[in-house]
């Protein structure tokens, strides 16, 4: 019985970290933040309170994941520069020293100029002296020089025709990247359209409903008494009061069904978007770990990113909040 009792309990221990991982995805955290209100108008206060603090609980560990990935790209600074140096160095045909004589403040202009011809005759293979050249020609001779180029470069390939096929394959990966990052970013970039619209919408009607209740509770309030009151003053300003806090409510039950609806929308439109997130994440890893060497963002950090802004989204879902008449 013993025996099986401590299986039991190493099974549970390493299903552990697969549970905290679990615990701190973008998807579990929305699930730990409350539900939409139906309605906020006449809602007590404490309803009120207990949702702003469960969003502030749920925020506040999002931040300590996200301050996590942080630290741990922070304490990774040096190796990723140094993998960015070497892939940059071995893409420009530089060496390290080369790399670091660079990256101090004293280059001379003739050093630059040396390093740069470096790159041009590795990667063109032509010296910028050539090009310089070039430049001061004739139409004709340039165009002469253009063709003989062409012919040169033509000659190369054919003479390794592997290593120019690497290049064609490279560039038709890195191009095929860059168009699914403009495609995935454009899909993104009109739902959040889509959304902007749908609050501007509220921001228009807000301002109309806001200023008929200004109109209508101007002359209400100056009804209100303070101080020492007759009697009839007191009741005057008890039923202005009460037709105040009516406004305020007629007001809230306009607007208060289009801030929820935006809400339940944004919900569903980041939800939507997680696939996006993750996958744009994926494509802009891959092209600079071709251009650069290092994969530097972590894969659910937009995700992260959209779950935050939904929480003060989340938030607003009270802004037309109105307390009951007796918490006045």
């Amino acid at each position: 019985m013993k025996s099986i009792v401590v299986c039991q309990c190493a099974v549970g221990l390493l299903f552990l970290p697969i549970l905290a991982v679990a615990q701190t995805t973008p998807e579990a955290f929305l699930a730990q933040l409350p539900a939409i209100p139906n309605t906020v108008c006449g809602v007590d206060s404490a309803v009120v309170n207990h949702f702003s603090n469960r969003i502030a609980t749920v925020q506040a560990s999002l931040q300590q994941v996200v301050d996590k990935i942080h630290a741990e790209a922070e304490s990774n600074l040096t190796k990723t520069q140094n993998n960015m140096r070497a892939t940059i160095a071995k893409q420009s045909g530089l060496s390290q020293a080369d790399m670091a004589r660079l990256e101090q403040d004293n280059v001379s202009d003739d050093e630059a100029e040396a390093v740069a011809d470096k790159v041009m005759r590795h990667t063109y293979n032509v010296s910028v002296a050539e090009l310089q050249s070039v430049s001061e020609m004739s139409e004709a001779d340039q165009e002469k020089w253009a063709q003989n180029y062409a012919n040169q470069q033509m000659k190369q390939a054919q003479e390794n025709p592997q290593q120019v096929k690497q290049k064609q394959d490279k560039n038709a990966h890195l191009y095929a990247l860059a168009k699914e990052q403009k495609e995935i970013g454009e899909r993104i970039q009109a739902k959040m359209n889509e959304l902007s619209q749908l609050a501007k919408a509220i921001e228009l009607q807000d301002t109309l409903e806001t200023r008929t209740l200004q109109q209508k509770s101007a002359p209400l309030e100056k009804q209100l008494c303070s101080g020492i009151c007759t009697p009839a003053e007191i009741a005057r300003s008890n039923a202005a009061e009460k037709q105040i806090s009516s406004l305020h409510r007629t007001y809230c039950s306009k607007l208060s069904p289009m801030q929820l609806a935006y809400v339940a929308r944004y919900l569903t439109v980041i939800k939507g978007l997680f696939p996006d997130y993750r996958r744009l994440t994926v494509v802009q890893n891959e092209l600079s770990k071709i251009n650069l060497g290092v994969e530097p963002v972590h894969p659910d950090l937009s995700c992260y990113a959209a779950v935050d802004e939904y929480m003060h989204v989340l938030a607003s879902a009270y802004n037309y909040w109105v307390a009951p008449f007796e918490q006045y």
